[in-house]
């Protein structure tokens, strides 16, 4: 079997200008963007097609997707895949070509999910805010601390995003997502270990709000939330960019919330104490921008025994 890692060793040989040059007319219309989006295809997209993960190739592409139009995503992404197949073409490399054939229609799915989401705005916001206002209320009704936690971590979470600008439908994900993130964890009582506890209820809560079609588009944010930015997390081990931005701000309001209103396994800590634990753990177990965020929001400031 051909190894994977020749499709990364060529991500770090691909000359971005000549993709670029690739990329059809209509595209030129923000050339900064696609010379952003062509080094993220260089950089993560083209490792990810190399790994096989679906997930990956999913979450990487969704990451990449931030454009004034679909048609200028598409045409970037197109442009990047060409590039890789033509390569892999010219090695007679037949792994490398199912790679990417595989990847196309994984790519194709998520274009069409992100075509579903734009048509989605359109509905009021109150009213997929109802439908989980709704489901929260079922969840207090069996467990009101989860019910409880739901709320503080969407509301902390949507607070975080605001502070890194992010847009309006992006807001309304992660304040969706983050009220729904731990709803699995009704359907875990039994489970045998921690490990088998955090894994099971992630799929519990994707299989639960992927079952509703107004808040399908939320199952990848909802399974990532238990990922880490050192790609030691679960249940896929994606890293860095490949995990969804949402989800990647609701791991941090979840772990302050939990500090700050403890558990059985550890006391609350103070907010001062909370937003410490945080910050010693950007980069490795979270997004270093969202924590710089989420203190910025808290106004902590992270000293060194310098400035103590």
């Amino acid at each position: 079997m051909i190894a994977s890692d020749r499709l990364v060793d060529f991500s770090s040989r691909r000359d971005s200008r000549g993709t670029l040059a690739r990329v059809s007319e209509r595209t030129f219309g923000d050339t900064g963007w696609v010379s952003l989006a062509l080094k993220s295809c260089i950089e993560h997209l083209v490792p990810a097609i190399g790994s096989g993960d679906a997930h990956r190739v999913a979450n990487t592409v969704r990451a990449i997707a931030h454009a004034p139009t679909l048609e200028q995503v598409d045409d970037v992404i197109t442009a990047a895949c060409d590039a890789v197949l033509s390569d892999a073409y010219a090695a007679r490399d037949p792994r490398s070509i199912s790679l990417v054939a595989d990847a196309r229609t994984v790519i194709g799915l998520v274009i069409a999910e992100l075509r579903e989401r734009s048509e989605r705005e359109a509905v009021a916001p109150y009213l997929l805010r109802e439908t989980v206002d709704g489901y929260v209320r079922l969840v207090a009704l069996v467990n009101k601390r989860i019910a409880e936690r739901l709320d503080a971590v969407g509301n902390l979470a949507v607070r975080i995003g605001s502070v890194m600008q992010l847009s309006a439908p992006d807001l309304l994900d992660i304040e969706l997502a983050g009220r729904l993130h731990d709803i699995g964890m009704l359907s875990v009582a039994g489970a045998a270990s921690v490990e088998d506890v955090i894994t099971d209820h992630v799929v519990a809560a994707e299989n639960f709000v992927k079952s509703v079609p107004s808040l399908a588009h939320l199952a990848p944010i909802v399974r990532a939330h238990h990922e880490r930015f050192d790609g030691q997390g679960t249940p896929d081990g994606l890293t860095g960019a490949e995990i969804p931005l949402a989800s990647r701000i609701i791991a941090v309001a979840a772990a302050f919330v939990d500090l700050v209103t403890g558990s059985t396994a550890h006391k609350a800590a103070l907010p001062n104490r909370a937003c410490q634990k945080i910050a010693v753990a950007a980069a490795t177990r979270f997004d270093p921008d969202v924590v710089a965020a989420t203190l910025h929001l808290l106004r902590f400031r992270h000293r060194t025994n310098r400035s103590a």
